[in-house]
Formats: C-alpha cells, structure tokens, sequence
C-alpha cells in the first residue's frame, strides 16, 4: 500500500503467483477500492495441506530427484516433520546451519517451479 501511496497511483491491478498470489488476496480484500482487478496463477493459500502436500509428502512424487536433494539436508530421525526441521535450521545461531538450509530449501523452490 506504502508503494502505491508513494508513486501517486490510485487504482491498480494487482498480480500475484504461488505465494504471491496469497499476498495479493490478502492486500485485495484489506485495500478493496484501490484494486482494480486481480491477476492470479499458481494459487497457494497457506493451508495445511497444502504445506504438507508440497513440503512433506505429495512433492516428492512428482520431483523425486529434487526432493532427495531437499531432505538429504535433514537427519533421517527429523524426517517426520521437514518444516519444523528446516524453521530449527532456518533460525539455528549458526550461520553455516542457516546457510546449508536456506540453499537446500531455495534449490527445492527452484527446481519446482521450472515448467
């Protein structure tokens, strides 16, 4: 809202994809008389499942070789919950446990989303 105030922009379309998408709903139903339309692909909206489906057991299905990669970052025993053991690596006090993580996770993202 800061951005559209600054730029002198009453009305705009707002674009939003995968987690974006979820953004621009957000700001839509906060700001509804300053969106003209909505342009939205790759809905994500934060449920459960859909967390579970993409980071815990669904995924893995359809990028086998990316996910070895996403959970060879964590401990067999930590399997069970792979969102609770990357956030544990994510904000770990050591920057080259965060680092590790953060590459692992963003490499998952990555080869996902390619067509």
């Amino acid at each position: 809202e800061r951005i559209r105030e600054l730029r002198g922009i009453d009305k705009w379309q707002v674009f939003g994809g995968s987690w974006g998408s979820t953004l621009a709903l957000a700001y839509a139903e906060t700001h509804p008389d300053r969106v003209t339309e909505l342009v939205l692909r790759g809905i994500f909206m934060l449920r459960k499942k859909e967390i579970d489906w993409f980071y815990q057991d669904g995924g893995s299905f359809i990028y086998p070789d990316a996910w070895e990669h996403y959970v060879a970052a964590i401990p067999e025993a930590e399997r069970g919950d792979l969102v609770a053991a990357y956030y544990k690596r994510l904000t770990s006090d050591d920057a080259e446990v965060r680092m590790a993580a953060a590459r692992a996770w963003s490499i998952w993202e990555g080869m996902t989303s390619k067509p």
